[in-house]
């Protein structure tokens, strides 16, 4: 029972305790991500994507900032609920929150300006083919943001959580490896909870 609720880290179901998670995420994970959105300078005219929008609220922070903003989500329930909190400005045109897979972003090749990803690279299946399609989608010169509350395994909050859900936790050593590879330029800050941002320019 414990470890089927906190699974909802992971895949939020269609559930209570699925939706009881995606609104303390929202709530929880604020912090941390306005410190990681603090490192974006955002014009009016940017498309931003939320990758692993859980729910919703980078999202409806994006949305102070610019004219259109995508989510997309591998959650259905995260989708809805994220979809429930920007309802006016999906009404207005300005913002879809699609069900879909970071292996296969349903954008055209060089569409997006700035993608984003909040605490959810932990749970990517074959991660290198998601950062490839990051790449292919994003602008030249557009901007990948990774902002995750874990760097180090090492780190004894982080471990504990990787021991209950078995998911991988990348250093920016990891990241700068795999990203310069695909023809990113890095850089990353930790604060002094070893919480990272890493920020990667095509």
């Amino acid at each position: 029972m414990f470890k089927s609720f906190f699974e909802n880290v992971i895949k939020p179901k269609d559930s209570f305790g699925g939706r009881l998670m995606l609104k303390s995420m929202n709530k929880g994970h604020e912090k941390l991500a306005k410190w990681g959105r603090s490192y974006l300078e955002i014009k009016k005219d940017d498309i931003i994507l939320d990758l692993g929008c859980g729910g919703g609220r980078n999202i409806e922070y994006f949305l102070t900032k610019a004219n259109k903003v995508y989510g997309i989500d591998y959650s259905k329930t995260s989708v809805e609920m994220a979809s429930f909190l920007n309802k006016e400005a999906i009404k207005e045109g300005r913002c879809k929150i699609i069900e879909a897979d970071a292996k296969n972003i349903p954008f055209q090749e060089k569409s997006i300006d700035i993608i984003s990803a909040f605490e959810t690279i932990y749970f990517w299946d074959n991660i290198e083919e998601c950062f490839k399609e990051i790449y292919r989608v994003l602008k030249d010169g557009g901007i990948f943001l990774i902002c995750n509350e874990g760097a180090f395994k090492e780190e004894k909050n982080i471990k504990k959580w990787q021991e209950l859900l078995n998911f991988t936790v990348y250093s920016p050593t990891d990241l700068e490896k795999m990203l310069t590879k695909l023809g990113f330029t890095c850089q990353y800050h930790l604060d002094r909870k070893k919480q990272l941002v890493f920020i990667g320019k095509k």
